[in-house]
């Protein structure tokens, strides 16, 4: 019996648009990660790599998110609506690439959403990579029905509704958010 498929190793690069976004003084950083060896953030300066980890924030209301720039590619009234139910005060980082699960990696935010319109399917590699990284930075990666993102079944993800990304401590009340949220956006039948 064959093993499922999963990642085990994964790089990001975040140029310095990134680290401007958060205020942080370097060109741009390399993120990369490997199963069981935790998340490791090298500059593209030449300095030397420093292991990160996701935010420790356990309340809500000190959490902030990330979602897509573009509105096409996420609800952002949806999104929106969750942050509202979590009791979220900071307005949303709005950033495009995996450079958000750079920065999530970090601790630069606390929460990533992605709810893509209906029809749209989420491909393998817009997210086998991060996944890897803030997972092994100490993060949560989920579909928002909190099954973990399945990487065997070819370059589309499967995935119910959208990919909720957080730490271990804010994640039980994410869910609880998402489903509300969800149900309340739900067409009445």
């Amino acid at each position: 019996m064959q093993d499922k498929p999963q990642v085990c190793l994964g790089f990001d690069i975040c140029y310095e648009w990134i680290s401007l976004q958060f205020a942080v003084k370097e060109v741009g950083c390399l993120f990369f990660a490997k199963v069981g060896g935790g998340t490791y953030m090298q500059p593209l300066d030449s300095s030397s790599a420093v292991k990160v980890q996701v935010s420790a924030v356990e309340n809500p209301e000190e959490a902030s998110f990330f979602e897509s720039y573009e509105a096409a590619h996420s609800m952002h009234d949806l999104s929106s609506l969750i942050a509202q139910k979590l009791g979220v005060k900071a307005l949303p980082v709005r950033i495009d690439s995996q450079a958000k699960y750079g920065a999530l990696s970090r601790g630069d935010g606390a929460i990533y959403l992605r709810f893509p319109h209906k029809g749209y399917r989420e491909k393998i590699w817009d997210h086998a990579t991060g996944c890897i990284v803030v997972t092994e930075a100490g993060g949560v990666v989920t579909d928002a029905a909190g099954q973990p993102l399945d990487f065997s079944k070819g370059k589309h993800l499967d995935v119910d509704t959208g990919i909720i990304v957080t730490n271990q401590k804010l994640m039980p009340l994410l869910l609880n958010a998402v489903k509300e949220s969800l149900k309340e956006k739900a067409p009445s039948s």
